[in-house]
């Protein structure tokens, strides 16, 4: 097929400069390649389409009709090339995102309307998710995860960090007294993010010491909102992430048991398939949630 359209690009050029010189000139090839390539497509087709003598080059009764279709089929391939081009640098289309309950709902859903205020091309298509999806096989442009990334069919964009901190509400730290030690939370019902393969052993750090302690659980949950408001109503203490509890943390309706340890830093990442060419509408959206996420940094 290279060669099909080399032949007609030549050919077409030809025609146009009514000159071999000319026309290789343009192309950028030497003469005697783009005199083989018309040779080859009159062979090809088995009629001869350019009339040549010592002072000019002219078209035939046949290469005159096949010059116009030929003409046509290129400039149907430039508007398609430039239309591809326009489409990959405008943020526009359907933009098919998964974001993770908790992130989304407190950060990222009231950003949404400016978002979409500012890019009124694009149709955001938004599932929240827990778990890890496959990008390639159930077709998203993006996700956004808290963690490490090791898919090597997929780029991670570092976007912000985030901690989990031990947290109670002042009512059950009043009732039953707070921690004084990491070791301590071991004798305190815990509401454990399921998340992980050890969910229920946490691993808080403090000016570089690491400490390991496995709780017992009183509620299990994969969804960090719903243990934040299991830890507002006095159910026990919860080891969630910053962004979760930003909130209730300001409020003063959670505080932090063991204040300065936390769990170590995770990134949150913005990812998308490795391709070469990321469309503008990934690149705008996850420029956006970095911008949002920033006091998190």
């Amino acid at each position: 097929m290279a060669d099909r359209l080399n032949q007609i690009s030549a050919f077409v050029e030809v025609a146009r400069q009514g000159s071999f010189v000319r026309a290789a000139a343009r192309l950028s090839v030497n003469v005697s390649a783009t005199s083989r390539a018309v040779a080859a497509l009159e062979a090809r087709l088995g009629v001869r389409l350019l009339q040549r003598s010592t002072r000019r080059v002219a078209l035939t009764e046949a290469g005159r009709s096949h010059f116009r279709r030929c003409e046509a089929l290129l400039n149907e391939i430039d508007d398609a090339e430039a239309a591809v081009g326009r489409a990959a640098g405008a943020v526009e289309g359907r933009l098919r995102v998964s974001v993770p309950t908790g992130l989304g709902l407190t950060h990222l859903a009231p950003a949404l309307p400016e978002f979409l205020a500012a890019h009124p091309a694009v149709t955001l298509d938004l599932h929240y998710a827990n778990r890890i999806v496959d990008l390639v096989e159930e077709g998203f442009d993006l996700a956004i995860r808290v963690g490490g990334v090791l898919d090597p069919r997929l780029v991670a964009r570092r976007l912000a960090t985030s901690r989990r901190l031990p947290v109670a509400s002042p009512a059950w730290l009043a009732a039953h007294g707070a921690p004084r030690r990491t070791a301590d939370l071991a004798r305190h019902p815990a509401l454990v993010l399921d998340v992980g393969a050890e969910p229920e052993r946490w691993t808080l750090v403090r000016a570089g010491r690491e400490r390991h302690v496995r709780v017992t659980p009183r509620l299990r949950s994969g969804n960090a909102l719903a243990l934040a408001a299991a830890c507002l109503g006095g159910s026990g203490i919860a080891l969630l992430p910053d962004f979760v509890i930003e909130a209730p943390l300001a409020q003063g309706r959670l505080v932090r048991v063991l204040p300065g340890w936390a769990s170590p830093e995770q990134g949150i990442h913005a990812i998308y398939p490795a391709n070469r060419f990321i469309p503008a509408k990934v690149r705008a959206f996850a420029d956006f949630i970095a911008a949002r996420l920033a006091t998190l940094r």
